[in-house]
């Protein structure tokens, strides 16, 4: 019964601590804590808990992607983002657990799991510390992400306070803030100890300790794939010097995760977003059966709210199948039908007007069913609704209410594909020769699922307009992998991100279309939606404000 007690005893203190706070001394000196596997692994299992879930397409907003469908619901790019009310991460959440898997690290290994046979005891002996590794790299990376930035007066880009042991009741609490460097360093070594005691994938078995019963937890694929990204960050001209050896580092780690992750081969198709066993997938939450996804971003004719509204400008990014920009003279675009002979990111990714999906038409023109004052009065204040993401096999008619598989992906192949590509070009150019495959290599591999073919008469798949920014050299790439990184990973709560570590403009005009029908054809207008208002050190978010307060070293973030 006590080490009942002392497990609830653990889990109030996980929900109510907060910062950098030491652990109660109880929780730190306890053995009979240890001696049970169940209480033990309830501070395990609570750190999954704590992870973020659901993608977070609301950051889009902050964006030029997209616009939420009620004005002013996103106030923070409309110039009133306050170091008091920032929404910007969680910290007392990543330091709360933090501050548990550090305890788990330190005493993991003494759980008792009443294993008779040893060899599978120290397996999952290993598995658990290796996961409580690998969850520690995952919120301090969120930290990192979230909270870095150059102080005021300095020119070095500060990370988090990095606190890896059980802190005391007399240990100092009033922690600076490591230098970015080290952060990624430390990020880099829990990874570094992950993979080493993790299996690298999950076997699709039914064995408890390394079957498919697994998917959901850490494994060393997943610590590969992390470490490639927090060094694409720290290669990038925000964060670093931009150097050649830091982005040979970031070329090299997510290098070695295509290849541990059964290397350079064909993604799967863009209908598996509801597809826990896609082999894009990483690592990713348990799946669960749901329909409220759909309920949020179909448009009204589908019976949904139709939240989220992607911009002009987000529309205009996707080429035509034969792979040109719509600017492009070369291309297949056509402005009196500018939704003919898009490619195919285009017609799973967006919701536009005519789109027949499951039988309903999409009416976004003036006076249609989802435009505004339709349906729904809201309605789309850009002539679009997000489509990626949600599933066709979601009926929310009255009588039928279907739902379908749902989980969120924290780490995918799409995403580790574009890191390679972006540190390999900058490293080696388009067609470096360091690995089995380059940058051009990879890239042709996310063209092509994208059905991109400029010669639709000869068998195979031609990508001329890639093959020359290949030859144009590594500054066009790099422009063409940034194009392409957008188009791809809209909606997932990247892009607010990337223009800060490209050190891009954050100041955007959001454009939307008024369509008219006409007896002679549609009519498109194009307007302004919105203005985007960031000051220029805005670039890096604020250090919360409340932790500044009762802590003298931590550092703010210049301007705020």
């Amino acid at each position: 019964m006590k080490h009942k007690i002392l497990y609830y005893l653990i889990l109030g203190f996980f929900f109510t601590a907060c910062d950098i706070d030491p652990l109660p001394i109880q929780d730190q000196t306890t053995e009979e804590l240890w001696s049970h596997s169940t209480t033990g692994e309830g501070i395990l299992t609570n750190a999954y808990t704590n992870l973020n879930t659901g993608y977070p397409i609301f950051m889009d907003y902050y964006t030029d992607n997209a616009v939420p469908s009620t004005p002013g619901d996103n106030q923070l790019a409309l110039g009133s983002w306050t170091v008091e009310s920032s929404p910007i991460g969680n910290w007392n959440n990543n330091y709360t657990t933090i501050k548990y898997l550090n305890l788990f690290i330190e005493n993991g290994t003494d759980l008792v799991y009443g294993v008779s046979d040893k060899q599978r005891d120290s397996i999952l002996k290993s598995n658990r510390v290796g996961e409580a590794y690998f969850l520690r790299a995952w919120y301090q990376s969120e930290l990192l992400k979230n909270y870095a930035g150059k102080a005021e007066g300095t020119s070095e880009v500060l990370g988090f306070p990095i606190v890896t042991t059980v802190l005391k009741q007399d240990d100092n609490l009033d922690l600076p803030r490591n230098t970015y460097e080290e952060c990624v360093a430390q990020i880099a070594n829990d990874c570094d100890k992950a993979i080493e005691l993790l299996p690298i994938k999950y076997d699709g078995g039914t064995d408890v300790y390394t079957g498919i019963i697994n998917r959901g937890r850490a494994s060393g694929l997943a610590a590969m794939a992390l470490k490639a990204r927090v060094y694409l960050s720290a290669a990038s001209p925000a964060y670093g010097d931009a150097t050649k050896a830091l982005w040979e580092r970031a070329a090299t780690a997510a290098y070695e995760a295509i290849e541990a992750s059964g290397g350079l081969v064909d993604l799967d198709n863009y209908n598996n977003f509801n597809d826990i066993q896609s082999f894009d997938n990483i690592w990713v939450e348990p799946e669960y059966s749901a329909n409220g996804f759909e309920r949020t971003y179909y448009p009204p004719s589908l019976f949904g709210a139709g939240v989220c509204n992607p911009s002009q400008n987000l529309v205009n990014e996707f080429p035509t199948l034969d792979g040109y920009p719509i600017d492009n003279t070369t291309s297949m675009y056509d402005s009196d039908q500018p939704y003919s002979n898009r490619d195919n990111r285009f017609y799973r990714f967006i919701f536009f007007n005519d789109d027949n999906y499951n039988g309903t038409t999409i009416e976004t023109f003036v006076g249609g069913n989802d435009a505004s004052g339709g349906l729904n009065q809201q309605g789309t204040r850009t002539g679009y609704f997000m489509k990626k993401l949600t599933s066709k096999n979601v009926n929310l008619e009255i009588g039928q209410n279907t739902t379908d598989s749902k989980f969120y992906v924290y780490l995918g192949k799409t995403e580790l594909y574009l890191n390679f590509a972006e540190a390999a070009n900058e490293a080696y150019g388009p067609n470096g020769t360091e690995f089995s495959f380059s940058a051009a290599d990879v890239m042709a591999k996310i063209r092509m699922r994208a059905g991109i073919d400029s010669d639709p008469i000869t068998a195979e798949m031609q990508d001329q307009y890639m093959d020359d920014q290949v030859l144009a050299g590594k500054d066009a790439f790099r422009d063409f992998i940034k194009s392409n990184r957008r188009i791809e990973l809209c909606f997932e709560g990247f892009r607010f991100w990337d223009i800060r570590r490209w050190n891009e403009s954050l100041n955007h005009t959001i454009r939307g279309v008024e369509i008219t029908r006409g007896t002679n054809g549609d009519e498109y207008d194009y307007f302004d939606v919105e203005n985007h208002t960031f000051s220029d050190y805005m670039r890096y978010a604020p250090v919360p404000f409340s932790q500044t307060l009762i802590m003298n070293n931590l550092k703010q973030n210049a301007g705020w």
